[in-house]
This record gives C-alpha cells, sequence and structure tokens, in this order.
C-alpha cells in the first residue's frame, strides 16, 4: 500500500450500535502502556535518585525546576487532546504544516524562560530556598528547557498520528524515549549530581521527538509545503490552538504554586512531595489521560451525532478503568510504598521521611479523584465544541487554588497546602460536569461517585487488612507481605466490583481472532 494521504478526513459518525469496545480499549490500553513504561523508568530513577542523593536542600532545588518540566509536559500530551478537532476534516482549523509551524512559535518563551532568564525565574518558584538550592534549581532548567521544547513538539506529532489512528508509532516512541532515559541515568548517576535527572529526560526528549518525527514522516509528512505560511495567519492559528490548551497549562500550573509554598518549610519536604505528586499525576496521566488521548478523535466524530453517547460510552467506562487502577496503587504506596523504598534503601528516606510521604500520598489521593474526571471531562467537552467556555474558567480556578493555598498554608502549614491542591480540581470538576451534562448533572455525579467510591473502600479494605498483617511482620518483609496480599485481595474483589470492566480488559489482552 502507498503512504497514508496528509489530509485527515472524518470517517461517518459512529452510532452506538456500531461502536467496537474491544478495538477502542486496545487504543487505551496502548496509550496506558505507553505511559506506564515512562512511568515505570521514571520510578526506577526516582527510586535510585533518592537512594543516591536523599532529601535535601539541593534535590529541593531540582525538583522545583522539574516541576516546571512535568508542568510543560502535560501541558504538550494535552495538546493531543485539544487540537484533533482542529485538523479533523471537514471542519478542520489547521493544516498539519501550520500546527507544525504554531509549536514552533510557542518553544521561543520556553526558551527565554529557561535559559537566559533561567536565574530571575528560579527565585520566583523556588523563594522559600536558599542559595545553593535555587542554584540547582536554575543549572537544572537551562538543561530541561530543550527538553521542554522537544516533548511539545514530540507531542504535536503524537497528535498528527493519532488522527492518522497510528497510535502503535505513538506508543513506540515514548517506550523508545523511556529507554533511553533510563540508560542516560545509569550512565551519568555517578558523575552529574543531582542533575543526573535533567540529563536523562533531555535524552528521552531527545529519542522520543525523532522516533515521533520519523512515524509522522512515514504516514503522510507535514503536507504540501509549496503553500507559503504568513506570519499574521499563523500568529492567529497559533493563538487559536494555545487558547484551547489554557486550561491544561492552568491545572499543572497549580502545583508549581503548592510547591512553592513548600519550599518554605522542613529541608527535603519540597523533594518527598515531588515524588508523591509524580506517582500520583502519572497514575492520572496513564488511565484518564490516556484513554482520552486515544478517544478524542471518535469523541470527536460521535459527538456530532451524540453527545450523550460520549458520556455513557466513554466517559464514564473511562473514569471506572481509571479508579480500577489509580485506587490500588495510591493505597499500596500509602500501606506498603515508603516503608519499601525505606526498607530497600535506608539512605533515601529516614523514619520521618516515610511518614510524610505516607501523609503526601494519602492527601494526594484525594486530589486525584477530581483530576481524575477532570481527565475524561476535557476531551469530551472539547468534543463537544465548548472549548471557550472551558478555558474561561482557567483564571479562576488559579484564582481559587491561590487562595486555598494561602490558607491551607496559614493553617496547617505545607499538610494543608497539600491538602488544599484537590480544592480548586474539585470545584472545576462541578463544573464541567454541569458544561457537559446540564439537567443530567445530578445523575453523573451520582454515578461517578458511586464508582469513585466502591474502588476506594475495596482498595482501602484490601491494603488495610493487608498492612495489619504486615506490621505483625516488620521491617521489609512486613511491607513486601502488605503489598503482596494487599494486591491479591483487590484482586480478587474486583469482579464483585467490577465484573463488566474485568471482561472487557481480559478481552483487550486475548490475541485478534481469539
Amino acid at each position: 500500500m502507498g503512504r497514508i494521504s496528509p489530509t485527515l478526513t472524518a470517517e461517518s459518525p459512529r452510532t452506538p450500535t456500531a461502536r467496537i469496545p474491544r478495538t477502542e480499549a486496545r487504543a487505551g490500553m496502548a496509550m496506558s502502556l505507553a505511559t506506564f513504561a515512562m512511568a515505570a523508568a521514571s520510578a526506577a530513577q526516582a527510586v535510585l535518585y533518592l537512594s543516591l542523593f536523599g532529601a535535601t536542600e539541593q534535590t529541593d532545588g531540582f525538583f522545583v525546576a522539574f516541576a516546571v518540566y512535568t508542568t510543560f509536559g502535560v501541558f504538550s500530551q494535552s495538546l493531543r487532546l485539544t487540537s484533533v478537532p482542529l485538523l479533523i476534516e471537514p471542519t478542520a482549523r489547521l493544516t498539519v504544516r501550520e500546527f507544525a509551524a504554531g509549536l514552533g512559535l510557542v518553544a521561543v518563551p520556553v526558551l527565554l524562560l529557561t535559559e537566559p532568564l533561567a536565574g530571575r525565574f528560579a527565585s520566583v518558584i523556588a523563594p522559600g530556598l536558599g542559595p545553593s538550592g535555587r542554584s540547582v534549581t536554575e543549572s537544572a532548567l537551562m538543561i530541561l528547557g530543550p527538553a521542554i521544547v522537544l516533548q511539545l513538539w514530540a507531542a504535536g506529532a503524537a497528535t498528527v498520528l493519532a488522527v492518522r489512528g497510528n497510535f502503535s508509532a505513538v506508543a513506540t516512541s515514548y517506550i523508545a524515549g523511556a529507554a533511553a532515559g533510563l540508560i542516560v541515568f545509569l550512565l551519568l548517576m555517578e558523575t552529574a549530581g543531582e542533575l543526573t535527572l535533567g540529563w536523562s529526560m533531555l535524552a528521552m526528549a531527545v529519542v522520543t521527538a525523532s522516533s515521533m518525527g520519523l512515524g509522522v514522516r512515514a504516514s503522510g509528512g507535514l503536507g504540501d509545503s509549496r503553500e507559503p505560511l504568513r506570519v499574521r495567519p499563523l500568529l492567529g492559528k497559533t493563538g487559536l490552538l494555545l487558547g484551547r490548551t489554557l486550561i491544561y497549562l492552568a491545572l499543572n500550573l497549580l502545583f508549581v504554586v503548592t510547591l512553592a509554598y513548600a519550599s518554605r518549610s522542613v529541608t527535603g519536604d519540597t523533594t518527598v512531595l515531588s515524588y508523591a505528586y509524580l506517582f500520583a499525576s502519572y497514575l492520572v496521566a496513564g488511565t484518564g489521560m490516556a484513554l482520552g488521548m486515544s478517544r478524542i478523535p471518535d469523541m470527536t466524530r460521535i459527538a456530532r451525532a451524540d453527545r450523550r453517547a460520549v458520556l455513557d460510552d466513554t466517559v464514564l467506562p473511562g473514569f471506572r478503568y481509571a479508579m480500577l487502577l489509580a485506587a490500588p496503587a495510591l493505597a499500596g504506596l500509602v500501606a506498603a510504598g515508603a516503608l519499601l523504598v525505606h526498607d530497600l534503601f535506608p539512605t533515601s528516606l529516614d523514619a520521618d521521611g516515610v511518614s510524610t510521604l505516607r501523609v503526601f500520598a494519602a492527601l494526594l489521593a484525594v486530589w486525584t479523584f477530581p483530576a481524575l474526571v477532570v481527565s475524561l471531562l476535557l476531551p469530551a467537552l472539547f468534543a463537544f465544541g465548548r472549548a471557550t467556555a472551558v478555558n474561561l474558567l482557567a483564571l479562576p480556578l488559579v484564582a481559587l487554588h491561590l487562595a486555598a493555598t494561602a490558607g491551607g498554608s496559614a493553617l496547617f502549614g505545607v499538610n494543608g497546602a497539600v491538602a488544599a491542591l484537590a480544592i480548586a480540581p474539585a470545584a472545576f470538576a462541578m463544573a464541567l460536569i454541569v458544561l457537559a451534562a446540564g439537567r443530567d448533572s445530578a445523575g453523573l455525579v451520582r454515578r461517578i461517585g458511586m464508582d469513585a467510591l466502591r474502588f476506594s473502600l475495596l482498595a482501602a479494605a484490601s491494603y488495610g487488612l493487608a498492612a495489619i498483617l504486615g506490621e505483625s511482620i516488620g521491617g521489609l518483609g512486613g511491607a513486601l507481605v502488605t503489598g503482596a496480599l494487599g494486591s491479591v485481595l483487590y484482586l480478587a474483589g474486583m469482579p464483585l466490583v467490577a465484573p463488566r470492566q474485568v471482561t472487557v480488559l481480559l478481552g483487550a489482552l486475548r490475541p485478534t481472532g481469539t
């Protein structure tokens, strides 16, 4: 067969009877696999990093810069959700070539902030750190800046590949990048100090972006290059692109604000909080956001014929799958994960660090629930054509978070600031539910709430019972028993709590034709 045409055409609107749940599950699982491969590589590096450098002012300084990287990283991934409706014919408002040129323009302010202005930017985002900590922040920003840009371009290429239906190329690129990053980390961890993880992220970005670029070229390239790109129209279309994605930037800046307050706390708390948030945010990205990415092209097409079907057949099942995985992961971190890291790497976390990590993980579990709702409802609303209404909520969202964080920090210190991280996303999730469901909002809230409750109770009961036995054993053996037994109990209870989801997941894992 010849190369796929660069023209992005729309399929006929699909009715509920025409959906293929197994195919959709495969696409979602491909994206989840890629995300969790990146998460696994990051987790390995994070544990090694913690064992090598502990939780100090220098690691605090690095993780402030790393928060900026992850914020723009998720913002880049969000382009894969917000840009799809702009690229799908017959209502496309951007060509692939204009989309690529727009992402080139977006890279300019990012490089300015992280290169010539890195020192000033570090003093803004790390106000509570001393000179040595802020020096690490500045150095890390200069390494992570190019990585941010490359990940932005990789996300743009992934958007084009996803609309063309080539999810395997996207997944392969991210997995290859994750592997490259891990290799570079292992090579440099004895020589690059606290900046090792930064160089690893840069290597991952280089490999991911290069692989994505080759995938786009093989699938049809950027389209007709004979028509010149004019500056004024291009600026307007770049503004359109960013305007639709503003809400994702606002959502991910919330943690940067929280981390700025945490930098005023005890030395090491910024590092521990960054680990806990990295774990929770990867759960959201690998479940809710991955499902949204894999389904946004179909959601856009289905929404043109039946909006209710998008909620019933994408958002609600997607939330159940996300909670099915996120609830036990967070319960496992609280019950066994922190102790396991301490027992395997005694120099990484002391007893106070274990307690702090447990508290932060428990508080972030509350944040994870509205974050999952938001990650699934946002692509649905973009598919509905409600991008303007959604992005108008960006500034109120940040303002509410600033007020909640200031109040929580004043009342309860760093724990109050972390707890406040859930308030603005929860309010935003409720607003999205109203925008998406209208008069049916109460019913949607009830169904989401019941799903969250049953998975959370199952995870809490499973790992809570396991922790009782694990604590009686103590030490590394106790942590391993808690994790293993909790997982077994949760898996045993899943068919009772979510029989249909288990059936669909098992069907997606079967080879085609069986």
